[in-house]
């Protein structure tokens, strides 16, 4: 055991990083926490633990997306005017609604103020298309919007009520999806009524797009290292004690390290040990670790701890818990074609509606938002 000991702590010295927190190799989009500096600690012998800021995984490597836009809880009861189209008035609610979909269905562009910017544009667009609509005697009915809902949720393979559902935990009313379906299937009729419906793309630049898809890093997944951190703390003290009090937590970690028998027993083996923090467990991105943690890690196994190691803050052991493969979605060819109608289609709504915003009035009452 003292020989795993010795061998692991020497491959995350040749790393060549200075004390940290295994919680900055956590999976996702948030920035690393700043390590609270305290004064250095006396040197026990033991490796100094490893410095993980520099390899969190960001969220993207294996879908190609950051994830949700983060826009805060929806204000229910937020009825303040920011825009009126055509004496339409389109409130805060209806804004961060709006948002709240476009991230759900993975239409934004943007995060914060640039998702609410988008999403208001959308709504002044909807507005307008709706109005033109109803000018010219075209009724969209409730059954047909409906219809168009239902065809989506199948095409997703859930049910409506499911669909329903989703919404609802994410925030969405259901009645604001209705809305852009609406406007959709407004901007169908004008696109129509232009001479501009038929929309078609190259077939080959399909295959183009979906081989350009398929062959990106970022969608051939990422294998990340399951990891648990073992803290044991050394209060501050004299220059005298620190040394004699790092040793003892250093012998602490040790019986804990000989109790252990996996992930699941962590918290059974540092039972009965003073002050002890067993941290959760937590994905690294194992294409950012250091080939000789990586090495070490596997060296180890899943049955054995890693360490002691001495941190600024006391004692510091880490569990190796597996590894798993986090593999993107595959993308079909269909989705591919559909993406890239869909862009057309937009481009041609685009030409569209340049010349109804041009007649339509609408008046900002917060002028950031233009």
């Amino acid at each position: 055991m003292f020989r795993t000991i010795i061998i692991i702590s020497l491959a995350l010295m040749l790393s060549a990083c200075s004390g940290s927190a295994l919680t900055d190799y956590v999976i996702g989009d948030g920035k690393p926490k700043p390590v609270r500096r305290t004064a250095p600690v006396a040197n026990t012998g033991l490796a100094a633990g490893q410095n993980l800021s520099s390899y969190s995984y960001d969220g993207k490597s294996a879908s190609g997306r950051s994830g949700s836009v983060k826009l805060g809880p929806a204000p229910k009861s937020s009825q303040r005017v920011y825009v009126t189209v055509n004496d339409t008035p389109i409130t805060g609610y209806d804004i961060s609604q709006r948002a709240r979909l476009n991230s759900l269905l993975g239409y934004s562009r943007g995060t914060g103020k640039a998702a609410r910017k988008q999403a208001m544009r959308e709504l002044i667009d909807d507005v307008i298309r709706i109005k033109e609509a109803k000018r010219n005697n075209i009724d969209i009915s409730d059954k047909r919007v409906m219809d168009t809902i239902g065809g989506m949720a199948k095409a997703s393979g859930s049910s409506l009520e499911s669909f329903k559902k989703r919404l609802r935990k994410n925030g969405v009313a259901f009645s604001s999806l209705k809305k852009q379906v609406k406007a959709n299937l407004a901007s169908r009729w004008l696109l129509q009524s232009k001479g501009q419906s038929n929309i078609k793309v190259d077939e080959a630049a399909v295959d183009r797009k979906l081989r350009k898809i398929n062959s990106d890093p970022r969608r051939q997944g990422v294998t990340v290292y399951m990891l648990r951190q073992i803290d044991l703390p050394v209060e501050q003290t004299s220059p005298a004690m620190a040394p004699q009090l790092m040793l003892a937590r250093a012998a602490e970690a040790q019986q804990i390290a000989a109790r252990y028998r996996g992930c699941r027993t962590l918290k059974s083996a540092a039972r009965g040990f003073y002050n002890v923090k067993v941290g959760r467990r937590i994905e690294a991105d194992g294409r950012k670790l250091p080939k000789q943690m990586r090495k070490a890690l596997r060296a180890a196994g899943t049955k054995k701890l890693i360490g002691p190691m001495r941190t600024r803050r006391g004692i510091q052991m880490v569990a190796f818990c597996g590894t798993k493969r986090i593999q993107p979605p595959k993308v079909s060819r269909a989705q591919v074609k559909n993406s890239l109608l869909n862009a057309k289609f937009s481009q041609a709504s685009e030409r569209v509606m340049r010349d109804l915003r041009r007649q339509a009035f609408i008046d900002y009452k917060d002028n950031s938002l233009r």
